[in-house]
C-alpha cells in the first residue's frame, strides 16, 4: 500500500508520491463532551513522510513548500489550499480524500545526523465551515 499527496493553491503545487509518504491518518472528530451527533466536528489528516532531498533544486523540494505553507498567516487567502490524498494498492487508487479548504495545524521535520535521513510530519485540517465539501471516494473501477 502507498500514498500520494497533491496540494494545489497559493500559486504552486506540492506533490508527494509513494516513495515519500509513510503513514496517513484520516480523522473525523466530534467533541468529547457531546451526547448526540454534534454539528461542531472537525476533519483532519495526519501524515508522516521521508524527506527526499534534491540537491541544487530547491524549487523541487516539496518539503520546503510544506514548511513555507505552514507559515502562511490566516489573513492571507492561500493559507487554505486543496489537498488530495490517494491510497494506492496494487498500483490502483483504492481511496481518495479531498479537503478543499485545508490548512496546516502543525508541521515538523526531524533530521538525523547519523543516518542522514529526515522525516516530516504534517497535520492538516479542513476549514470547519466547509466540512460539507470534503470528499471521500472509493470503489474505483479498474481502468
Amino acid at each position: 500500500m502507498g500514498f500520494r499527496l497533491k496540494v494545489t493553491g497559493g500559486g504552486e503545487e506540492i506533490i508527494f508520491d509513494e516513495r515519500a509518504i509513510l503513514d496517513v491518518d484520516f480523522i473525523s472528530d466530534s467533541p468529547n463532551d457531546s451526547n448526540a451527533r454534534a454539528t461542531d466536528f472537525g476533519i483532519s489528516v495526519k501524515m508522516k513522510g521521508k524527506m527526499l532531498y534534491k540537491l541544487g533544486a530547491e524549487s523541487d523540494d516539496h518539503t520546503i513548500k510544506l514548511a513555507k505553507w505552514s507559515q502562511v498567516p490566516s489573513e492571507i487567502d492561500h493559507c487554505y489550499r486543496n489537498a488530495e490524498i490517494q491510497v494506492i494498492a496494487a498500483s490502483k487508487v483504492v481511496r481518495k480524500y479531498i479537503l478543499p479548504e485545508a490548512f496546516i495545524m502543525e508541521y515538523t521535520e526531524e533530521l538525523d545526523d547519523e543516518t542522514g535521513v529526515g522525516t516530516f510530519y504534517i497535520h492538516m485540517k479542513q476549514k470547519k465551515d466547509e466540512n460539507s465539501k470534503v470528499e471521500i471516494n472509493g470503489g474505483f473501477d479498474e481502468e
